[in-house]
């Protein structure tokens, strides 16, 4: 290896070093932490039963799923305490990643895959776009204008473009405009060479959205957090030119996620809208599933299924934990209903 190649290598160690007496410092703390709270509770035996409960609950303001034991567990359920800092959505998605990699079949993750989302969404009577090709080699494409250019495995929009007429195409990741499709071919190259798309795997569908004198209007994503037939929040995103966002709580008010670049007042969603993404949701036999729609006029048309969010460790704290608690409690009606089948 080279003097660069070692350079980097040992500040990669060294950094895991660093990391590793981190860790060592913060268990540390975490011990000092639990004998207090075992301190706490053995005083708390000579107090009133309602200041005992007063004051567990300004105790389990502070205490985090990493510090519960058996006895804190125990004495705060047995006091009707509410466990306010365990639910986390963060920590949701990272377990279910965990669970997928034990044991591979994910109903969420099943439909990651387009064909099969398409199969699955046409069963339940839903509008999606039309597919023109798949599975296929960018150079064997037939590409048309009206038509929509993504990566068979994709993520976060990277290599997805609209095409216009005289083959004016719009990258949707980055908003940025190619006047030729062999301008996009060489963009494509390079999206390959350095991995950020997987695989020379294509597919074209229909563009939902309008033509503007040559530069295309895209529909508006609404992008609805689903627990199990029950909607958290609806991410809104105007693509119409550098990437806009919103966030809307179910009932058509704001909300305070704490997720970046949260910079225009959208349309919103309807009612109706609403409950077909909660219906579609409660076809999905998992705790959490978001289900992309596109809006265009009147027409709301399915877009894809995300099963883990990017920027899901972005949201506030409070936030996360309200979605962890609409996690928590979809797995529970989940289990009934799987149970009462």
């Amino acid at each position: 290896m080279g003097p660069v190649v070692n350079e980097i290598n040992s500040a990669i160690e060294g950094t895991l070093s660093n990391i590793e007496s981190t860790e060592s410092e913060i268990r540390a703390l975490k011990e000092q932490k639990s004998k207090l709270v075992n301190s706490l509770l053995n005083d708390l035996n000579k107090s009133s039963e309602k200041n005992k409960k007063d004051l567990l609950e300004k105790l389990s303001s502070f205490i985090y799923i990493d510090d519960y034991t058996e006895r804190l567990t125990r004495i705060l359920n047995q006091s009707s305490v509410p466990l306010y800092r365990v639910a986390s959505f963060e920590r949701s998605l990272v377990q279910s990643t965990r669970r997928r990699q034990l044991h591979r079949y994910s109903p969420a993750w099943n439909l990651n895959n387009k064909r099969k989302a398409y199969s699955f969404i046409d069963d339940l009577g839903i509008l999606r776009p039309e597919v023109y090709q798949e599975k296929t080699k960018f150079k064997n494409l037939t590409i048309r204008p009206g038509m929509v250019l993504k990566p068979e495995n994709g993520s976060s929009s990277h290599g997805v473009y609209i095409i216009g007429e005289g083959g004016i195409s719009y990258e949707v990741k980055t908003g940025n405009y190619f006047s030729s499709l062999e301008e996009v071919s060489n963009r494509i190259e390079e999206l390959l060479k350095n991995k950020i798309v997987g695989s020379d795997s294509w597919f074209l569908e229909e563009f939902i959205g309008e033509f503007d004198k040559g530069i295309c209007r895209p529909a508006r994503d609404l992008k609805f957090y689903c627990f199990f037939g029950k909607v958290g929040f609806v991410l809104e995103v105007d693509r119409s030119g550098v990437a806009r966002y919103c966030d809307w709580m179910p009932d058509g008010s704001p909300a305070n996620t704490g997720l970046p670049n949260k910079n225009f007042i959208g349309d919103g969603f309807s009612s109706h809208e609403m409950d077909v993404a909660s219906y579609v949701s409660k076809h999905i036999h998992e705790p959490f599933m978001r289900i992309d729609f596109l809006k265009c006029g009147k027409n709301f048309i399915f877009g894809e299924f995300t099963p883990r969010p990017g920027q899901f460790n972005y949201f506030n704290d409070s936030f996360d934990r309200y979605l962890g608690e609409m996690y928590l409690e979809a797995e529970g009606r989940l289990l009934e209903f799987l149970t009462k089948r």
